[in-house]
């Protein structure tokens, strides 16, 4: 006689769940088809990625996050860029940790944020910063020292103490951080989120040129959005690139896009013979962001924390 049925177990997964669990497994083994990895469910407190694993998600503690870091590393060969890339949710918990890595100069700057989560994030994503160069550097994150140029672009300090440089620029924009870094050569870099409410037909005229943004007004609103931040991230990516800030004005970058998320950018009023490239990145969902670099054909290659 078979065995009576003694308990049913009836497991359901909500939409976000089921994600989660598929970025999850994406992590483990890219072979699997139609994710990238970056699929999870959001926090309702602090809207940032619960994960699975260890150093996939909110750090409990500095030298979790160093030690991911590190095992994040790769070789940085020539005519190559690395691009890391994080929630800055996932490692302002350890803000106060962090402090001990940066210089008395940057705990200053700090201070001077109105709002706790401003302070957090600021020393969240330069301990960050300075994990990361440290490992290229071959020096401990706290012995890194920064120069800044007329726009306030930092770049490591060349006093002769470090066996090797690289050149770095980092954006962020609410809950996604990226930091680029190559070998030599300037490098630019920016990352928006899509939600960020804009009145593009209001920026329209002061950041783009006239042909842009007439192809820009072709598109419907939800598209026109998303055309808009894109010529964005390009721009100042570029200005970013050539360390000048708003001192230029985007409208006087001209960007024009080619196939496979690239672009050609130039500065005809300002700098007539500098082509830069510019190329799409992979980014969290609801985010766009783009890196402009000298070499058109560089590899770049994303690390994700």
């Amino acid at each position: 006689m078979p065995t009576q049925i003694q308990r049913l177990v009836v497991l359901m997964l909500e939409n976000r769940s089921f994600d989660h669990m598929l970025g999850f497994l994406k992590r483990d083994n890219p072979a699997i088809d139609g994710l990238n990895g970056d699929e999870w469910n959001f926090a309702a407190d602090e809207r940032a990625p619960y994960r699975s694993r260890s150093g996939q998600g909110f750090f409990t503690c500095g030298e979790e996050l160093r030690s991911r870091v590190l095992k994040t590393h790769r070789p940085l060969t020539a005519n190559t860029i690395h691009v890391w890339r994080t929630a800055l949710s996932a490692i302002t918990s350890v803000a106060e940790e962090l402090k001990t890595v940066l210089s008395v100069d940057e705990l200053n700057r700090s201070e001077r944020f109105r709002f706790p989560d401003h302070q957090r994030a600021f020393v969240a994503g330069r301990a960050l910063l300075r994990m990361i160069l440290g490992g290229y550097c071959n020096c401990a994150p706290e012995d890194l020292c920064f120069t800044y140029g007329d726009n306030q672009k930092p770049k490591i300090e060349t006093d002769g103490r470090l066996s090797r440089t690289v050149s770095f620029n980092l954006s962020h924009s609410v809950d996604a951080i990226q930091i680029a870094v190559a070998r030599e050569g300037e490098l630019g870099i920016d990352v928006e989120h899509l939600a960020r409410e804009h009145n593009v037909d209001g920026l329209l005229a002061e950041c783009l040129t006239d042909e842009e943004a007439r192809s820009v007004c072709r598109l419907n609103n939800p598209q026109r959005q998303v055309a808009f931040l894109r010529y964005w991230v390009h721009k100042e990516a570029f200005l970013k690139y050539i360390g000048c800030g708003f001192s230029v004005s985007p409208k006087q970058v001209t960007v024009s896009f080619c196939d496979s998320g690239r672009s050609i950018m130039r500065c005809p009023n300002q700098m007539a013979d500098v082509v830069i490239f510019g190329r799409d990145l992979q980014c969290a969902p609801g985010y766009i962001a783009a890196i402009a670099t000298r070499e058109r054909d560089c590899a770049i290659q994303s690390l994700a924390l």
